[in-house]
């Protein structure tokens, strides 16, 4: 391995050309690729209205204001991005919790009932990883006690359930433009409806949040993105403590603008590379899924019945003693409940029980990456994490069986 060479726990890489293509529309400012974008967005989510906004945390900052709005409540699985409580506080609602189910990092449909019978005006389905939620069962709860179903789709990167992309089921759909998301635009987020009571309100946020502006730092993002953004340069930045790469932190929301015209034109480009980028990261989970099993105290979640995860990162729940290898672009999960966030407990209603999935996640759970900029050889030392954990590597300890086998060629 190069000295220095440093692997991307998650990308979304990008082109030069996309890049280029992006500066004519920030110098016109147009509001063209604009509407490109979300035509095409709306196509494939099937949605029948969308507003484009500066990023994923205003555009839920937006469904909770139509959802909840202002002093309401919304349901919250207890693992997710801390994100999630920068959006209540800003839209003023109050929070409940729900689990997750640590086998599929689907919702624990008897917890989801209880949020909702505790009263609830909204409930936040958030796939993680691009695992898709069984939202079925999730919309049939919501049903059941009036409640809307947000889907906060930001890292559904691809996946689908029951042939449907994830992004498509919820009344109201939030996706996100930012690094690591799969689709990358610098920046950026879209609010999609998909319910009639939400239709015309929605439009209307789409027109209210301001003309796009330029993207100038958008572009500039994007361009660090583009020059260092590859195992052989990453080492630089992420040696840089005050970019905080690799780490979870909370950004205060603010108020909703619109995307910029660079961020729509760079999505745009971004969309077309998706199917390919996404058989890539299928493919090599497909191997990482095969060295899990050879590991007997690390298990992968399984995607529910008729979902086909999208794995923008592959998932695994550790119990052997792993420990991160930044090198590999291996990190561990949230490094906290959204019951353990400081940063809830201001709008975190009293009395909300435990979430001990959630906490198990939290406990165990790293990811693995499985982008297009994995060589063979970062396959195989992938591989090689996931059948000897820690523990094993002790001078005097016993391999098990197979862990000197190598990775699954893919």
């Amino acid at each position: 391995m190069m000295l220095g060479r440093r692997q991307l726990p998650v990308a979304s890489p990008v082109s030069f050309p996309s890049l280029a293509g992006a500066v004519w529309p920030a110098l016109a400012l147009r509001a063209a690729p604009l509407a490109a974008l979300a035509a095409e967005l709306r196509g494939h989510f099937q949605a029948r209205q969308l507003a484009l906004t500066d990023s994923g945390t205003s555009a839920l900052v937006l469904a909770l204001r139509l959802a909840c709005g202002r002093g309401g409540t919304v349901a919250f699985p207890g693992y997710a991005c801390v994100d999630l409580a920068a959006a209540a506080r800003y839209a003023d609602v109050r929070v409940r919790l729900y689990d997750l189910d640590p086998e599929t990092l689907s919702p624990d449909l008897a917890s989801l009932e209880g949020a909702l019978r505790r009263g609830v005006d909204a409930v936040v389905v958030a796939p993680l990883y691009g695992f898709p939620q069984d939202m079925p069962a999730v919309a049939e709860l919501a049903s059941r006690y009036c409640v809307t179903v947000i889907e906060d789709a930001a890292q559904g990167a691809g996946a689908t359930l029951h042939g449907r992309p994830v992004g498509s089921f919820g009344m109201l759909t939030v996706l996100s433009f930012g690094r690591g998301k799969g689709l990358s635009g610098g920046r950026g987020g879209a609010l999609l409806s998909r319910d009639a009571r939400f239709d015309d309100r929605v439009a209307h946020l789409g027109r209210e949040i301001g003309r796009p502006r330029p993207g100038w730092r958008e572009l500039a993002t994007v361009g660090a993105q583009w020059a260092l953004g590859r195992p052989a340069l990453y080492g630089i930045p992420s040696a840089i403590p005050g970019l905080r790469l690799g780490e979870m932190v909370y950004h205060p929301a603010h108020e909703p603008r619109s995307l910029t015209a660079a961020s729509a034109a760079l999505v745009t480009r971004a969309l077309a590379r998706a199917p390919r980028e996404l058989s890539v990261r299928r493919r090599t989970a497909a191997a990482l899924a095969m060295a899990a099993e050879e590991g007997a105290d690390v298990r992968a979640p399984r995607p529910i019945e008729g979902a086909v995860a999208g794995y923008l990162r592959f998932p695994v729940v550790d119990s052997g003693g792993r420990s991160e290898r930044h090198d590999l672009g291996i990190l561990r999960g949230y490094p906290r409940t959204l019951h353990e966030q400081d940063e809830l407990r201001p709008v975190l209603l009293p009395g909300e029980p435990e979430t001990p999935g959630a906490v198990e996640l939290r406990r165990g759970l790293f990811t693995l990456p499985t982008h297009s900029m994995l060589s063979r050889d970062d396959i195989e030392r992938l591989g090689e994490w996931l059948r000897v954990p820690i523990k094993m590597l002790i001078p005097g300890a016993r391999p098990r069986r197979g862990a000197e086998d190598t990775c699954p060629s893919m």
